[in-house]
């Protein structure tokens, strides 16, 4: 997850030389990569995240190519894994950000950020299938956005994060493809959610310093725990580490991701990075990859040690992450900075994780 630019969440205050330079001696023993030695492919304007289908050897990217009030719909554009040529673009009716991708049920949700909603779209014929209205203020000035989306396959439910004050979550079934429940109580801002379909468990982190645990076979909070309270935590998005125990979390606003034992809310460690903004946990590998937008890197780092491997220089602000199914390929959405959307197209990366 993941940012969506969207203006209300817009608070971050990185200065880029201070920026550059500390990143400069956190990673001095980390391997620096370019962006040059990489596959990249120029998609189009505002892309935001990734989802990928191993089934059908695609790469489906949510895209958002204006904010116009008079151009409210979206692009999925939908690539080849390996060469990352566009073979499809679908068109939704509203604006594309947020992915969650059904590969056995060849459904892709869609989060429509501004609208409150999410869009199902078929992801063979590229038909929309539904739209699920989630927010249901009826002045638009009051619709809660939605930001996040986390898929429980195993027992059939979607989970939306609601930013607002009053923060919510909510409860898709989608077989029935309907909302049946509203969460509360969610804390400021919920943003990043994690799921653990094998032990009944949602983690969903805020923009208040929390990281909630709740149990998904009733819905109730077990876990409530503040972070780090004596700083201000903007936490966005979050890996889990299941077996281990464990969260990623990352803050575009702070350094440092901080590794979480999601038992006690005690942080284990913090990766010494810069404001970070996507995560991803790879279990196979052993690793986590962050991205960091406003510094134009992304960071390869070893699970156990918390040491950075390697970071990835790119030309542009990486967004979005997603692995491929033998998580040997980690995919990057890149988005342009405000002054050359529409001049230059974002693009998205490829990185063959076997050859480091």
């Amino acid at each position: 997850m993941n940012l969506h630019n969207v203006k209300p969440l817009k608070r971050y205050s990185c200065v880029a030389l201070a920026t550059a330079l500390l990143f400069t001696s956190l990673s001095s023993v980390a391997q620096t990569l370019l962006e040059k030695d990489f596959l990249t492919r120029d998609v189009g304007n505002g892309v935001y995240e990734l989802a990928v289908d191993s089934q059908q050897n695609a790469l489906f990217v949510a895209s958002s190519p204006s904010f116009d009030k008079d151009k409210t719909s979206g692009l999925i554009y939908k690539l080849d894994l390996e060469k990352l040529t566009t073979t499809e673009v679908i068109d939704t009716s509203r604006r594309a950000f947020a992915t969650a991708l059904d590969e056995e049920n060849q459904v892709l949700y869609v989060g429509n950020t501004l609208e409150g909603s999410v869009t199902l779209v078929d992801t063979r014929s590229g038909k929309e299938l539904a739209i699920l209205q989630l927010s249901e203020a009826k002045n638009p000035k009051d619709i809660v956005h939605t930001r996040e989306m986390v898929l429980d396959k195993q027992h059939h439910r979607l989970y939306v994060s609601g930013v607002a004050e009053k923060g919510i979550v909510w409860v898709v079934d989608t077989q029935k493809r309907e909302k049946i429940a509203t969460l509360e109580n969610m804390g400021q801002y919920p943003t990043g959610m994690a799921v653990d379909a094998n032990k009944n468990r949602l983690y969903v982190v805020n923009g208040r310093n929390e990281l909630i645990t709740l149990d998904t076979t009733n819905h109730q909070i077990i876990n409530r725990f503040t972070i780090e309270p004596d700083k201000k935590h903007f936490f966005l998005n979050i890996a889990l580490d299941a077996k281990n125990n464990r969260a990623f979390l990352t803050d575009p606003d702070l350094a440092d991701v901080l590794v979480v034992d999601i038992n006690t809310g005690k942080v284990i460690a913090p990766i010494k990075v810069i404001n970070s903004l996507a995560v991803i946990y790879n279990e196979k590998r052993q690793e986590v990859y962050i991205t960091h937008r406003n510094a134009k890197r992304i960071s390869i780092v070893n699970s156990k040690t918390h040491q950075v491997k390697q970071s990835i220089e790119t030309n542009a602000l990486p967004n979005s992450l997603a692995l491929s199914a033998d998580a040997n390929t980690l995919y990057v959405s890149v988005k342009q900075s405000e002054k050359m959307t529409g001049v230059k197209p974002d693009y998205v990366l490829k990185i063959d994780l076997s050859k480091y």
